[in-house]
């Protein structure tokens, strides 16, 4: 019985698996967040705190701006709002951060609210 069922689990979890369309290079080494919005995929560096518009279809970098609003803060996720901005959740490695919020070309417009670490 328990060698149907592992044979069962097998089948479902293969047959719902999705396929690999196409990859694409991360413009820097410690990519920490991604998101879609407005056609672009966007991607936050960790170490060097840039955040990057990239082509969807090629990688292609189509802009970037510096995360800098605040010193030693580490991003940790990015989300795209229904209003067309930029949501980067920026923490310290020892408590919680906070949400900040900027527009695709990098204009900071205000902290948000805290963001859970």
């Amino acid at each position: 019985m328990k060698n149907i069922l592992f044979v069962l689990l097998i089948i479902a979890s293969l047959a719902s698996a999705k396929a690999i369309v196409s990859t694409i290079d991360s413009p820097d080494t410690n990519i920490s967040g991604l998101a879609w919005g407005n056609g672009s995929l966007w991607a936050q560096d960790a170490v060097t705190d840039m955040v990057f518009e990239l082509d969807p279809e090629t990688g292609e970098v189509l802009s970037s701006f510096y995360f800098d609003h605040i010193i030693n803060v580490v991003p940790t996720g990015l989300a795209y709002s229904e209003q067309h901005n930029l949501v980067l959740c920026g923490g310290w490695y020892t408590t919680n951060g906070y949400v900040y919020k900027y527009t695709p070309t990098g204009t900071y417009q205000g902290m948000i609210d805290l963001c859970g670490g």
